[in-house]
C-alpha cells in the first residue's frame, strides 16, 4: 500500500509540476491585471527553486487578493479568458504563489481526496517593515481578520487574516 501511496503522490507531483511548467512557459498574462511588465528573463533567469501552491475554488479571486490586500504582482493568468484554474502572483524579486483550482489538481493528478478542509496546518508568511500599514491594507480588501497585530515576545511584530479561500496570513516583521 505503501509503494501505491508512493507512486500516487510522484504521479500527482509530475503531473502538477509540468502543468506549472508549460504554463509558466507560455507566459500567460491576458486577462490579469498587472501593475508592472513583466522582464525579459533568460532561462537560466527564469528558474524557480520553489514555490507555494494554494488550491481554490476561484483562482481569480485569490490572484485580485493577494494584488489588492497584500501588495503582490499578478504575473500569469489562464486561460486568457473564462474562470481562471492556475494563477501566478509575485511580491519582490523571488516570492512566487501559484494558486490553481481543486478540480485541476483532481484531473491532473488522479488524485480523489483533494478538496477544501477546515483544519488549517500551515500558512503563508508576508514579511514587512510595516506590520500595521500591510493590516489595515489587508482589512480595507476585506480580509477576514484573525488576529490583529501585536508585539511578539521574540522581538517580532505580526498579525493574521484569512484570504477568501480561508488560508491564514501571516503578515510579520523578521529580525534576523
Amino acid at each position: 500500500m505503501a509503494a501505491r501511496t508512493a507512486r500516487m503522490w510522484a504521479a500527482g507531483a509530475t503531473a502538477s509540476a509540468l502543468l506549472a511548467v508549460s504554463l509558466v512557459a507560455a507566459g500567460t498574462t491576458a486577462g490579469a491585471e498587472t501593475t508592472r511588465p513583466r522582464p525579459t528573463l533568460t532561462a537560466a533567469e527564469e528558474v524557480r527553486y520553489g514555490q507555494t501552491t494554494l488550491y481554490t475554488t476561484n483562482v481569480d479571486t485569490l490572484l485580485n487578493f493577494y494584488r489588492d490586500a497584500l501588495g503582490f504582482t499578478v504575473l500569469y493568468r489562464f486561460p486568457d479568458t473564462g474562470p481562471a484554474v492556475f494563477g501566478t502572483v509575485l511580491l519582490g524579486p523571488d516570492y512566487y504563489i501559484t494558486f490553481t483550482t481543486y478540480d485541476t489538481v483532481r484531473q491532473a493528478t488522479g488524485i480523489a481526496g483533494i478538496g477544501r478542509s477546515k483544519v488549517h496546518q500551515s500558512e503563508v508568511v508576508v514579511l514587512t517593515p510595516d506590520v500595521d500599514a500591510l493590516f489595515a491594507r489587508a482589512q480595507k480588501a476585506r480580509a477576514r481578520v484573525l488576529m490583529p497585530p501585536k508585539d511578539q515576545p521574540w522581538g517580532e511584530r505580526s498579525a493574521y487574516v484569512a484570504d477568501p479561500e480561508g488560508n491564514f496570513v501571516q503578515i510579520s516583521t523578521h529580525r534576523q
